[in-house]
């Protein structure tokens, strides 16, 4: 009897360890079926990404001019039966080039960075000369000197700045204030000393000088609707007054801007599956007009998962948003 008592708790004892290690099995391949269920979606999303900019490409250069995509910023939206693409185009052309722009201009634009006064002031004269050719130090810039007392173990290139990314290493430049210059600033914009307008962002023609703010709103909203109904853009709101430096030479104040050629343009697809998975590349190209049989050439590529930062394309509202679908059907209304 006593050794039936013994066996009956050695089976309970086995048992409870079989039930055990079964339980640690199934959770272990529930892990890891979520896990390649994770890998399988991020795949098909970053795949999906990746034809985005495909079609990008291939839409910039439809040789319908009416079904031709915009490179002002606008959103277009692609549904497939389990996820969303949107693709966003903004050219170059329409941002500040921190290399080529005036003394005045960018003296303007900085007093809207998120410094004191006098910051703002050293920030600019750092900024001009790092990208002079010279090591005379401007009153509060920054040269050899400066950035040695600084225990920077660096000095200015004297030269253009190469890449926006650049810029955290001039004097007085913190993560704050180079978040905030990003959408407004550029380095691929060929030496162009002016913005063209007509694919420049609100935030952009919000800091110009000869902008009319208070019409900002009502321009915006005339010039989605030109988008959406293939009308002539709308003529940008400035200030009749504005100092001679900061405006056009001859240029008409009412005629409307056209769109310039494309050049380089940035284009961010952002894919969401119906999982909630996200994934999104940002791209710059160059259009090449064919050189070495390649309508385009890639400049930076930066793809990230998950992407839940306030600029996702998906975070915020975007206007216009641009459905592929109805866009074929107003091109093809007689």
């Amino acid at each position: 009897m006593k050794q039936r008592g013994v066996a009956l708790v050695l089976v309970l004892w086995i048992l409870s360890i079989l039930i055990l290690m079964a339980g640690s099995f199934s959770v272990t391949m529930r892990r890891e079926s979520a896990g390649v269920t994770g890998i399988r979606a991020h795949a098909q999303a970053l795949a999906q990404a990746q034809a985005g900019i495909a079609i990008a490409q291939a839409m910039l250069l439809h040789e319908d001019e009416n079904k031709r995509w915009r490179i002002d910023g606008s959103v277009y939206e692609i549904r497939y039966p389990h996820s969303t693409v949107r693709i966003q185009i903004q050219s170059q052309a329409g941002k500040i080039d921190i290399n080529s722009a005036s003394i005045t201009l960018l003296h303007h634009v900085l007093q809207y960075a998120p410094l004191d006064k006098q910051a703002q002031l050293n920030l600019e004269n750092a900024i001009l000369d790092w990208r002079d050719a010279d090591d005379i130090t401007r009153p509060f810039g920054a040269e050899k000197e400066e950035y040695h007392h600084a225990k920077l173990h660096y000095a200015p290139r004297n030269k253009p700045f190469r890449s926006m990314e650049e810029l955290q290493m001039v004097r007085g430049m913190n993560s704050d204030v180079l978040n905030w210059m990003q959408p407004l600033f550029t380095v691929y914009a060929a030496g162009q000393t002016e913005v063209e307008y007509a694919v420049a962002s609100h935030d952009v023609l919000r800091v110009l000088p000869e902008i009319d703010v208070s019409l900002l709103d009502a321009y915006f909203l005339a010039r989605e609707k030109s988008i959406l109904l293939h009308t002539p853009m709308p003529a940008v709101p400035r200030i009749e007054n504005t100092t001679q430096a900061m405006v056009q030479d001859g240029q008409d104040t009412t005629e409307p801007p056209s769109m310039p050629e494309i050049s380089v343009v940035n284009v961010v697809v952002e894919v969401q599956l119906d999982d909630q998975t996200n994934v999104q590349i940002d791209a710059m190209m160059e259009k090449m007009d064919g050189a070495n049989n390649l309508p385009f050439q890639m400049l930076t590529w930066n793809s990230q998962a998950d992407y839940t930062r306030v600029n996702s394309l998906f975070s915020r509202t975007m206007t216009p948003i641009l459905s592929l679908s109805e866009l074929n059907q107003k091109n093809d209304t007689p």
